[in-house]
């Protein structure tokens, strides 16, 4: 019997839908599909049936499921235990958000505790609605993301009914970014209305909006360009003249290197909390929340 399809039919029947979960698990509807009927198969009867409700439990596929959701936290706790820390080794499974300099924390943490052990380190910067499904699936032991106070509350339900546990360690606000030579970096104030006209670099995080059926009612401005990685964020408001971002707080060592500044923007407040995320039967080795706390740190350095 295939753990991972364990997995898989636990997220069908909170999905209540085959394509939904499929879509959660990143994986395709009809491979999904075939490994449900392999494992009805291999356990002789059939563990959903389709109904005006969508996919639901057979009666005795209820029973399955129980038995199944214990089987996974059982094998987890245990895997846990068995992979714990050791002295000669680190380890590190984590989720990070797409903003800052993350790479430059890790390689910084990995330099001061990693010298000397064997290291095993996955290492992701993702969305937010992917981080989740990674942890879901303990594909990441935890993870970090940004979420606007507004959707807080939705974001911890919804993290409840996944059994994920949840903890607030920081709260900012979004900052302009752009280059020491931008014509507005030396202002002491800035508005919206004095950054009208120029390009506004947009890298942002839909995912949990759609995650949580939420609108992302962001308003930008007429020249816009939008992009999906950091790294070239960083390298357009360094190159781009005019251009300016809003983003998270940014690590002094960040701004130096791309030679970059941060102000504040006046007017309404476009608050943040930065939530650590992991499952509710996991306890975090010393590393992961070592980590955690750095990245932490290094992104409200210049709070």
């Amino acid at each position: 019997m295939n753990f991972n399809v364990l997995k898989y039919v636990i997220e069908v029947e909170r999905s209540r839908s085959i394509t939904a979960a499929a879509r959660q698990l990143f994986i395709s509807q009809p491979n999904l599909s075939r490994d449900i009927k392999e494992l009805e198969e291999e356990i002789g009867f059939s563990i959903f049936t389709r109904s005006s409700r969508g996919v639901v439990p057979t009666e005795k596929g209820r029973e399955f499921l129980q038995l199944a959701r214990k089987a996974v936290r059982q094998y987890q706790t245990l895997e846990h235990f068995c992979t714990r820390e050791e002295k000669d080794s680190l380890r590190l499974k984590v989720c990070v958000p797409r903003c800052g300099c993350p790479g430059s924390v890790l390689a910084s943490f990995l330099a001061r505790q990693g010298k000397g052990r064997r290291l095993e380190v996955d290492f992701w910067e993702t969305d937010a609605a992917r981080a989740v499904e990674q942890v879901l699936l303990r594909s990441s032991s935890c993870a970090l993301i940004h979420c606007p106070d507004r959707w807080e509350k939705s974001l911890l339900a919804l993290l409840k009914r996944k059994e994920l546990a949840c903890e607030v360690l920081s709260r900012f606000d979004l900052n302009l970014l752009m280059a020491e030579r931008h014509p507005l970096a030396g202002a002491s104030q800035l508005t919206a209305d004095m950054l009208e006209g120029l390009p506004e670099v947009v890298c942002e995080d839909t995912s949990l909006a759609a995650l949580l059926h939420e609108n992302p009612d962001a308003e930008h401005g007429e020249s816009c360009v939008r992009i999906h990685q950091r790294a070239v964020l960083l390298e357009l408001l360094e190159k781009l003249p005019g251009s300016f971002a809003l983003a998270p707080p940014v690590s002094e060592s960040c701004l130096s290197r791309y030679r970059l500044v941060q102000k504040k923007l006046q007017g309404p407040s476009r608050k943040m909390a930065g939530l650590l995320i992991y499952p509710e039967d996991y306890r975090l080795t010393r590393t992961e929340r070592s980590f955690i706390e750095m990245l932490s740190g290094k992104a409200s350095e210049s709070q």
